[in-house]
């Protein structure tokens, strides 16, 4: 039997342990595949029951009265003959099975940005029966005697340890504890060498080997290393974006493109976060990666169509790039659109150019009257599950008011408005400013989650007034309302009744402030 399996195994996943291991008196050892500390004892046990199991398979494998053990004194046109007929059929078959799964597996994303988990990467195997697999080909090794047989042998052993270190990282995406990144680091790299091993992997190999660079990059970021990190982001991202460029056009792996470009997106939010302290933005890496680890640290909806909209990672381009502006302005570096008032905060709004038509007026003296109004939507009205499913609690509802003199006016055809915010208009007008001293709260939505927001409201209100037809709004962009938050949330006198239920709801202490 090869040699490269008498060493322990860890218990939990089925990697080879290392050889020191083998050499060392501690009663303890961790695997640096999956990173589990255990008892040296049940290592050991796991490999003497894996043993066992692939004796067993030999030994149902091979026909009677013939010994693995000896078969160096058999001739090779026998040990051929052997393989052929009652190894090859057995093997190819797995071989074939965990190709397919392995593909599959290829299809995901396979990395996340720190502080973030991804539940939905499920393998079709456990890690252990990947290992086991690539132990029991690496004991029918010397049945393979000629060329054939020693590529379908190597063949399925490098699928199998590839499959099982990408089985591992799969788990290690699923939970955010220290030291994660050093093992996905080590298993891609090992996965990258198994990769090019293997004929038509090759864009795999280079894939895997970019996403160890960059897990290697997070481990350093993370421990106040911003500018290794930046270079490595830079290396692993770009590597991706050439992989990307290429793989559409490759019939064994286009499965992956998907994937990689996912992972070439997360690759830019972690230079633009490196960025951040290694251009001076930020001087303490802490600080910035506090305000990153609460910007991931919001629950979302999983499904439906707001779980598709709030878990797609690209969000977080546009969201870090507001980060960006605030740094910069708050150095002194930019300015940011802020509103008039004397507020201690400057809080973010979507400010909304909406337009509408109503039918006024009675008889001879009906008319249509298009009016234009504003709507304010706090930023960060996706933290609020109710927002998400009551609209008209996100925003200023200027439609909530009917101004005082609509009944009679509305007989008469002499209606200008059927809304209430003209307040809310004069408000949003803004200068770009410096905020000085002034703190500045994180937006934590994008500009497409606010037309979708508005666009729900919408919809709402018409089904409500058939005099109402409304045109598609449309998200004029971020402004910086100063308002007080010593201990409540207080927005300026100019939102009259239109507050908005999301800022009465608003814990101060939640909000993530610069």
């Amino acid at each position: 039997m090869a040699e490269d399996l008498v060493t322990l195994r860890c218990k939990y996943c089925g990697a080879p342990l290392d050889r020191k291991d083998l050499e060392s008196d501690t009663p303890y050892v961790t695997c640096p595949s999956c990173g589990t500390t255990q008892q040296r004892m049940d290592a050991q046990a796991y490999l003497d029951q894996m043993m066992g199991q692939i004796q067993s398979w030999i030994s149902k494998s091979l026909p009677g009265g013939f010994s693995l053990a000896q078969s160096e004194n058999v001739d090779s046109v026998a040990r051929y003959n052997i393989f052929t007929t009652n190894i090859k059929p057995r093997i190819e078959m797995e071989y074939s099975e965990y190709r397919f799964a392995m593909n599959t597996l290829l299809s995901n994303a396979l990395i996340v940005l720190p502080f973030t988990t991804d539940q939905n990467v499920v393998p079709a195997h456990d890690s252990n029966q990947a290992f086991e697999f690539n132990a029991r080909a690496k004991s029918i090794e010397p049945l393979a005697v000629d060329d054939s047989s020693r590529s379908i042998v190597k063949g399925a052993e490098d699928i199998a340890t590839a499959y099982a270190l990408l089985i591992n990282n799969s788990k290690l995406i699923k939970e955010d504890k220290p030291g994660r990144y050093i093992l996905m680091k080590n298993n891609f790299t090992e996965a990258s060498k198994a990769f090019g091993s293997i004929k038509g992997y090759d864009l795999a190999s280079k894939r895997f080997d970019a996403l160890s660079q960059i897990c290697d990059g997070c481990e350093k970021l993370l421990n106040g290393d911003a500018m290794s990190a930046a270079s490595l982001f830079e290396k692993g991202g770009s590597a991706l974006k050439d992989i990307e460029s290429k793989v559409m056009t490759d019939l064994n792996l286009g499965i992956m493109y998907q994937a990689v470009d996912a992972e070439a997106s997360m690759a830019d939010i972690l230079s633009d976060i490196a960025g951040f302290v290694t251009n001076g933005v930020v001087d303490d890496p802490l600080k910035i990666l506090n305000v990153i680890k609460r910007i991931f640290a919001f629950k979302r909806p999983a499904s439906g169509n707001w779980g598709y909209l709030l878990g797609n990672k690209d969000r977080y381009n546009e969201i870090f790039g507001y980060v960006a502006d605030i740094l910069k302005a708050k150095n002194g570096g930019g300015t940011l659109p802020i509103t008039a008032g004397s507020g201690n905060t400057l809080v973010p709004f979507w400010d909304v150019d909406l337009k509408y038509n109503f039918q006024t007026g009675a008889m001879w003296k009906k008319k249509s009257v298009e009016v234009t109004e504003d709507l304010l939507v706090p930023a960060d009205f996706v933290t609020d599950g109710t927002c998400l499913s009551d609209p008209a609690s996100a925003l200023t509802d200027i439609f909530r008011l009917r101004p005082e003199k609509s009944i009679l006016s509305g007989i008469k055809g002499t209606e200008t408005s059927i809304s209430g915010g003209e307040g809310i208009t004069k408000l949003s007008q803004f200068a770009q400013n410096s905020p000085g001293g002034r703190k500045v709260a994180v937006p934590l939505s994008t500009k497409r989650e606010a037309e979708r927001l508005v666009s729900d409201y919408l919809e709402q209100r018409m089904n409500g007034d058939s005099k109402l037809k409304l045109s598609k709004p449309y998200v004029k962009g971020l402004i910086y309302i100063p308002c007080e938050t010593d201990g409540t949330l207080r927005v300026p006198a100019g939102f009259g009744a239109l507050v908005p239920d999301r800022v009465k709801r608003t814990n101060v202490s939640d909000m993530i402030i610069i």
